[in-house]
């Protein structure tokens, strides 16, 4: 009986699996002004998607998305008033790309639930999300009063047990993505990267202690 019950919630997530056209890359999400798409989603809104509370929330709005498709451009406004900014650092204050990474892999977490389905389960069937794979490059240190942009674009997933997608985030307004700085370099976008976000329960970590 447990394993028809398997084969039948498979079948259910994979009949959930979204198809649409794809649309990948920063420059297609964040610029093409003729882009489909379904909205916004607010900062409140948000937080419905995500386990997380602050100060712990690195998400600030959703400009737009397409569930279906598997992309959403998102900006982040990085206070100085972000708790990070006590130590890193005092004579340079830079916000840590662990920090930035983290807030990414929110986004990823609303783009999972919003193009499959919400969490379900209590106690050791609770579901979570957890990041299986996530490789990352760095181009440029980020400064309070930065605002970013940041894409995010599905590139593979098996319906609601996982989602595979890429990233890209650029302080609006830099100018030396394009042009150069005094000493003649320019840089590449503030983090670029992708992740892989599984769907698992609780009781698979048993043991772990959390």
């Amino acid at each position: 009986m447990g394993n028809r019950e398997a084969e039948l919630r498979e079948v259910d997530d994979r009949a959930r699996e979204p198809v649409s056209e794809a649309v990948a890359g920063f420059d297609a999400i964040v610029s093409d002004t003729g882009l489909r798409h379904d909205g916004s989603i607010s900062h409140t809104r948000l937080k419905s998607y995500l386990r997380h509370r602050h100060p712990m929330i690195g998400v600030d709005q959703v400009l737009k998305h397409d569930f279906k498709a598997g992309w959403l451009h998102a900006v982040r406004a990085v206070s100085s008033s972000h708790p990070a900014f006590e130590g890193h650092f005092e004579d340079a204050a830079i916000y840590p790309g662990t920090h930035l990474t983290q807030d990414v892999i929110q986004l990823g977490i609303v783009l999972f639930i919003g193009s499959t389905r919400a969490l379900q389960g209590e106690d050791g069937n609770q579901e979570m999300t957890t990041v299986s794979s996530l490789a990352i490059e760095l181009g440029h240190p980020v400064p309070p009063g930065s605002l970013l942009d940041v894409a995010l674009w599905r590139t593979a997933g098996k319906g609601a047990r996982s989602i595979a997608f890429d990233f890209e985030a650029r302080v609006r307004d830099f100018p030396f993505y394009a042009g150069s700085n005094a000493v003649g370099l320019s840089f590449r976008p503030a983090l670029t990267g992708r992740a892989e976000l599984v769907r698992v329960k609780r009781r698979t970590y048993d043991g772990i202690g959390f």
